[in-house]
Parts: structure tokens; C-alpha cells; sequence
């Protein structure tokens, strides 16, 4: 049986066909270029926008301070976001919208475990009971009775962060 509660990836429109418009950031009047108006010219002399290191870093640590000082008081802090950590954290969000839930990780990404046993490979086998999640996550899977396969090499846990 194979569930796949939203659209097949292969049902996302070609390249050319997104409706991508300009937007206006921060007020200011400049506007982004949209993909469609750059497609064709990268040969044309494609460049990045001027920027300084003392720009990037401004913008960075202004976020990071603002987010520091928004998030610094939790009622619930997890330590891994690894599969147990992301759903527990994900059950009591559910559960209790009103808490402020923080997790902490160790590592650059979470997912702990999950990217062992050779999920580099295309597909994630995991055993059953995560079927509940993953139904609940929409992320799509095939049952193969005691355990399900999920097709996309991403930890599915990772979704929940999205």
C-alpha cells in the first residue's frame, strides 16, 4: 500500500511555468527580480548584488539578538532533536499550543540517529509506529506491513521544523 496524502512531487509545475512576482523588501522600493525575468540571461553577465561583510553581519546578529531575546524564556526546553526529541516536541506543541517549547542540538542538523544505517541511500526504512507521524506530518510512504519506507533521502523528522 503506498499513502501519499498530498500532490506526487512529479505533479510540481516545469521549469518556466511559477508564478514568481517581484516583491518589495523592507519598504524600501527596490524589488527582487523574479526568476522568470532572469531566465535566459545568465549569459548576458549574471552578477550577484554588491554587499559588505559589516551589511551581512548587521543583519545577522540584529536577527539573532532580536530571536535571543523573543525565544530566551521557555516553559519546555528539549535537549536533541533527534526523532525522539522533534516528536516530542511536536505531540506537546499539539497538545499545548500555549507552551513555549525550545530544543537544543548538539549537531548542525537535526535528525540524531535517523541519518545511521544507511539513509544516504534514496529511501528511509522505518519501523512501525512512525507510520503515525509520518500520516500526521502528510509526508508520503509505502507500508510494507511491520515497517514503511519513506522515498525522499530526507530525515522525516525534519519536517516538523518546516
Amino acid at each position: 500500500m503506498f499513502v501519499e496524502p498530498h500532490a506526487p512531487l512529479d505533479s510540481v509545475p516545469a521549469k518556466g511555468t511559477f508564478d514568481v512576482k517581484p516583491i518589495t523588501l523592507n519598504g524600501n522600493g527596490h524589488k527582487t527580480q523574479a526568476l522568470q525575468e532572469m531566465a535566459g540571461k545568465w549569459e548576458q553577465g549574471f552578477t550577484f548584488a554588491p554587499i559588505r561583510e559589516s551589511q551581512v553581519s548587521r543583519a545577522m546578529t540584529r536577527r539573532y539578538f532580536k530571536d535571543l531575546d523573543t525565544y530566551a524564556e521557555s516553559d519546555i526546553v528539549i535537549v536533541g532533536a533527534g526523532s525522539c526529541g522533534l516528536s516530542t516536541a511536536y505531540m506537546l506543541g499539539k497538545a499545548r499550543p500555549d507552551l513555549k517549547i525550545a530544543i537544543i542540538e548538539a549537531s548542525v542538523s537535526p535528525g540524531g540517529g535517523a541519518w545511521l544505517g544507511g539513509q544516504l541511500f534514496s529511501a528511509m526504512v522505518m519501523r512501525k509506529p512512525a507510520d503515525a507521524f509520518l500520516i500526521d506530518l502528510g509526508v508520503p510512504f509505502e507500508d510494507e506491513v511491520d515497517f514503511v519506507v519513506v522515498k525522499q533521502a530526507v530525515c522525516p523528522t525534519t519536517h516538523l521544523l518546516f
